[in-house]
């Protein structure tokens, strides 16, 4: 097949047709009127340079504007749209036409930074967002998965591929839209979880989106606000019914003193008013320790040295003995007022439940570091617990005079600083494990 020319040959090879057989014309006229040969051979010498001076120039100048063109839009290609080609020294169609390309680049330079800002907000959004996102390829191996997945599950970036696929083989089968929830092991989470998958293509390759919800945690939060505004209702009530009865009876109980008749009938009647005086009393700080739980202010949050917090807290409990296992220090990004509470509530209950079985028994405490998170470990030998599934309902206790809140309040200062909190009976002896998980400030973040 025969090679085309370059378009820029072409102009110059049109160029050579139209200007050639001119200046032959003009030299046959010459010959024929019988001119001076010295005056031909100059005209011939002249409109010859002419000729290849306009011609190279034809050539010369198409090159230049095609090239230009060209790199221009090689530079589009690779992703580069700052670029522009001069227009203002170029009119009619090859003037419209690097209009039209600097048009082109302008909006697609426009259109990638419209992708870069939608892309960043998209990558925000992702990696704060409560829901764990996970993205599997097509071998089913996680390519991707947000902070909110690592936290949700309690894994390590190691162990998302080798653990959690094999805890969510069930989801191979799953169709584009489906969600279901089940109850399972994730990672170290253990409860009911809702999982939605989607697919969508990446550079023409099949992939899946799967979205993890703890059901549990939100049933809790729904959980919490309902009788955090049932308390906040029934000690207003109950406030509003008791201050009158105690203040009442207060006035009578004194009344009945300054008359000074000490009958016997009058002895009993001072003796129940001072009961009902002291129990509305009593049942009103009863009630105002519940409306601490529907109180909690957000945790105020530093630096702390757990070594020294514990430390501090053993000086409290100084007739149980307690002992520290873990040498080294760590610091945690806590409220140290809030944190000291759970502790002294753990301490306290450990000490409670030694007292009846072991009271010469040993409270022992260690902790470690995961990648993300800081475990601290509270065991006791003490009767250990009989209904862990109504350990953190409120107004629940097995103790004589709990009030049912110290548990749950506990609970509830810990997962305000992101961690869980959970107690278990031991396996091979009497006694429970108190088990704390905060997550760790890592590079700052």
């Amino acid at each position: 097949m025969q090679k085309k020319r370059p378009f820029e040959a072409q102009l110059t090879l049109l160029s050579l047709i139209a200007s050639v057989p001119l200046l032959l014309l003009l030299l046959w006229v010459m010959i024929y009127a019988d001119i001076s040969i010295w005056l031909i051979l100059l005209t011939a010498f002249i409109g010859g340079i002419l000729v290849i001076y306009t011609n190279h120039r034809i050539y010369q100048k198409s090159t230049y504007q095609f090239r230009s063109l060209s790199n221009l839009l090689d530079a589009m290609i690779q992703g580069e749209y700052s670029l522009r080609a001069r227009s203002d020294q170029s009119d009619g169609a090859l003037g419209e036409l690097i209009v039209s390309i600097n048009g082109l680049a302008a909006r697609l330079n426009q259109q990638r930074w419209e992708s870069v800002e939608s892309q960043h907000l998209l990558h925000t959004v992702i990696e704060h967002i409560d829901v764990a996102i996970i993205a599997l390829n097509e071998e089913n191996k996680i390519n991707f998965s947000n902070p909110a997945a690592k936290k949700l599950l309690w894994l390590d970036q190691a162990d998302l591929n080798d653990k959690l696929m094999e805890q969510l083989t069930f989801v191979h089968n799953f169709s584009s839209g489906r969600h279901e929830a089940v109850e399972l092991s994730l990672g170290h989470q253990q409860g009911r979880f809702n999982i939605h998958v989607e697919e969508f293509r990446d550079g023409g390759i099949q992939h899946k989106l799967l979205f993890i919800t703890d059901v549990r945690t939100l049933l809790r939060d729904e959980e919490r606000k309902a009788w955090q505004n049932l308390v906040r209702v029934i000690s207003h009530e109950i406030n509003n019914s008791l201050s009158p009865i105690a203040s009442i009876s207060q006035t009578l109980n004194r009344l009945i003193k300054r008359q000074g008749h000490s009958t016997e009938n009058n002895k009993d009647l001072i003796e129940g008013l001072t009961i009902i005086s002291e129990r509305a009393n009593g049942l009103r700080q009863f009630v105002d320790s519940y409306r601490k739980l529907a109180k909690l202010p957000e945790p105020k949050k530093q630096m702390v040295s757990i070594l020294e917090l514990l430390e501090k807290i053993c000086v409290l409990f100084k007739d149980q003995s307690i002992v520290i296992e873990t040498e080294v220090d760590v610091q945690l990004f806590i409220d140290p007022v809030q944190f000291e509470q759970v502790l002294i509530n753990i301490f306290k209950n450990a000490n409670e439940a030694m007292s009846q079985t072991n009271p010469k028994g040993v409270i022992r405490v260690e902790w470690y570091n995961t990648e993300y998170f800081f475990k601290l470990v509270i065991c006791d030998v003490g009767c250990g617990i009989n209904n862990s599934d109504n350990l953190f309902i409120p107004f629940y206790s097995t103790k004589k005079h709990g009030s049912g809140i110290g548990l749950v309040l506990c609970r509830q200062i810990i997962e305000a600083h992101k961690g869980r909190l959970s107690i278990t009976n031991q396996t091979n002896s009497l006694g429970c494990n108190v088990t704390i998980e905060i997550p760790l400030i890592i590079d700052g973040i």
